[in-house]
């Protein structure tokens, strides 16, 4: 976009003739007004096409800001394609003065636009300050790396988010054994998280005021921390977070291996012009990284679903071999807005466990959603955190399928909160989400399930039925988990609200980063430790020795910072004896028990989870400190 702007004395036009053959419609071809006003001659340019949204929202910026400082409420909106040799198609420009317009006007400023497509006379009277003219250029794609909300190509078919907008729902709470309430009426006293989760998805409100308080947790834990050298809502992984992070994905693949999937994996960029990938995202724009390689754009993915799509839809499929899973742990990126990003719960890098599930029809659809709905269940209950369940569904799937939802919500145990929309506006016509809500009243959500019934067809998926036909099939969405940076956000959150109603903080033992800390007295103990170690080692247990010359109550103080859920102080009579006195963290108390038991009962504890080996050192003394204060 290049823009000519002139701080005017008046300003008249007068529409004489049509210069384009679709040229809009006026009812008034003549105006003028004798007061102030600035006046912006806009050209519209072919790479505003890329991000039309962010283009329009950029133009308004700067002319609200030349605005403000020459003090002046009326703005004349001026089409004049001939400030650029690379004009944009009419229907881009056009667009864009529209929203420009629009958003000049939300802003409580006074706006003509003059009306496009016409051959045009004008005055003008140039108030010849130091300000009253200046010119104005606008890089597109400098715009999009920094804050682009919403990333669609030229031509774009917003759909998705027109219907969206359009659709009417209806909210109701539906327990186990089928009775629905409406949200207004709905008995929250047993439910108040519920009750704050409803409130929260009726809000949407997204933006976060201050920091929650998993930031600060992260930080002191040694798990997660700011990228000062990348883009807000990226972010750096120490060992000890690493350590966490890999526990989880081994978790959660392991769990997807046993249930039957194909693990792969797939690109991180994609073309924004491939015809499959095209329609998706005219459909569905979402907020993408753009990827500049040469003169071609790519964007980087926010799921694992064109990868897989694209993978599957050149494979030979039978009917035999439904339904078939494919798995990924997808790095994935989004550029959410600035405002809305608050540490773990929403960022614009994160890490997702996604799975699609490839059925014939919403018979096995159905049959699929029950079988996820276990997993799902079984793993956020290993989080060890409280969350609540909503479903999105479209309404003739809905009403078609009562008796299906009752026996959703029979299993999940619980009310559930229900949106049943009019129309579809989305490609799935059921959703579930698993969320926590955390310390600040806001959801995030984990584990997701969806039926989606346009993407077979869109990206060419295909199986051979029983009569050798070739069909498009139905698609599960699903995280199993959410992604990993959102489970230790909830995590997190979780250790945070234990801690305001007297419970000691902790994290879930088969994801801590360290088990077990030896604490020995001096020296002369370290090498005892190790030996002891041994036996951790063979059982798969993580653990470190703080060997450092401090005292053993620092030594205790500085594990308990880190919340080791088990602290073993090794001195002459464990040595002797064999016997450990160990302190654990979340029952709070101290026992007398071998390092066998003690290897023991961290298996027992832990034994659905894979072993993951520790990322560090195992004595402290060797270990960088990255944000731990101890």
């Amino acid at each position: 976009m290049r823009m000519l702007q002139i701080h005017s004395d008046g300003f008249a036009y007068e529409a004489k003739k049509k210069a384009l053959k679709n040229a809009e419609a006026v009812k008034e071809k003549f105006y003028k007004t004798e007061d102030s006003c600035l006046v912006n001659f806009i050209a519209s340019e072919t790479t505003d096409a890329k991000n039309v949204a962010a283009a329009s929202k950029a133009t308004a910026d700067m002319i609200a800001s030349s605005a403000e400082e020459v003090k002046e409420k009326n703005i004349v909106i001026y089409p004049w394609v001939h400030l650029t040799e690379n004009p944009s198609k009419p229907g881009v420009a056009l667009k864009l003065l529209k929203s420009v317009t629009k958003e000049l006007k939300q802003r409580g400023f006074n706006v003509v636009r003059v009306p496009f497509g016409w051959y045009k006379a004008f005055e003008i009277h140039c108030k010849g300050h130091p300000l009253a003219e200046r010119s104005k250029v606008l890089d597109i794609s400098e715009v999009i790396a920094k804050d682009a909300d919403v990333e669609v190509t030229e031509g774009e078919d917003l759909t998705a988010l027109v219907a969206e907008e359009k659709t009417t729902s209806a909210f109701f709470i539906m327990e186990p054994g089928g009775k629905v309430t409406d949200i207004k009426d709905f008995n929250y006293a047993k439910y108040k998280e519920l009750k704050l989760y409803v409130d929260y998805e009726t809000a949407k409100d997204r933006t976060a005021k201050e920091p929650p308080p998993h930031i600060e947790l992260m930080k002191q834990l040694e798990l997660v921390d700011y990228e000062p050298g990348s883009d807000a809502g990226n972010f750096r992984w120490p060992p000890r977070g690493l350590t966490l992070k890999k526990a989880i994905e081994e978790r959660v693949t392991a769990e997807m291996v046993d249930y039957g999937a194909h693990v792969l994996q797939t690109p991180l960029i994609y073309d924004y012009q491939h015809p499959s990938l095209k329609s998706y995202l005219q459909r569905f724009p979402s907020r993408q990284y753009v990827v500049k390689s040469g003169d071609h754009d790519y964007f980087a993915r926010f799921s694992a679903c064109f990868g897989q799509f694209l993978l599957i839809s050149q494979a030979t499929v039978s009917h035999k071999q439904l339904p078939l899973k494919l798995f990924e742990i997808a790095p994935s990126y989004r550029r959410e807005q600035s405002g809305e990003l608050a540490g773990m719960r929403r960022l614009r890098a994160f890490t997702m466990p996604d799975i699609h599930e490839i059925v014939a029809d919403e018979d096995m659809a159905k049959e699929a959603v029950m079988r996820q709905i276990e997993f799902v269940e079984k793993l956020h209950i290993e989080l060890e955190v409280s969350y609540e369940v909503s479903f999105r569904i479209f309404r003739a799937f809905y009403d078609e399928n009562i008796d299906f939802m009752e026996k959703v919500v029979d299993r999940i145990g619980k009310p559930v909160l229900i949106e049943v929309y009019d129309e579809m506006y989305a490609y799935f016509i059921f959703k579930g989400e698993w969320n926590v809500v955390d310390a600040q009243k806001k959801a995030g959500c984990l584990g997701t399930v969806q039926i989606d019934v346009e993407n077979g067809e869109r990206f060419n998926i295909t199986y051979v039925d029983e009569e050798g036909k070739e069909q498009h099939p139905l698609i599960l969405h699903t995280s199993p988990s959410g992604a990993i940076e959102r489970i230790l956000y909830g995590v997190l959150e979780q250790a945070h609200k234990n801690k305001m109603i007297g419970k000691v903080p902790h994290l879930p033992l088969w994801m801590t980063p360290v088990q077990v800390r030896f604490a020995p007295v001096d020296d002369s103990f370290v090498e005892y430790c190790l030996e002891l170690g041994k036996v951790l080692d063979a059982a798969g247990v993580r653990y470190e020795i703080d060997d450092r010359s401090q005292t053993v109550g620092k030594k205790v103080r500085s594990a308990e910072k880190l919340w080791v859920p088990y602290i073993a102080v090794i001195g002459e009579r464990e040595q002797k004896s064999g016997d450990l006195s160990i302190r654990r963290r979340e029952l709070k108390d101290q026992v007398q028990m071998t390092i066998e038991d003690l290897a023991k009962e961290i298996q027992d504890k832990t034994k659905f989870a894979p072993k993951q080996r520790l990322l560090f050192p195992k004595l402290v003394s060797e270990q960088a400190i990255f944000t731990r204060d101890v």
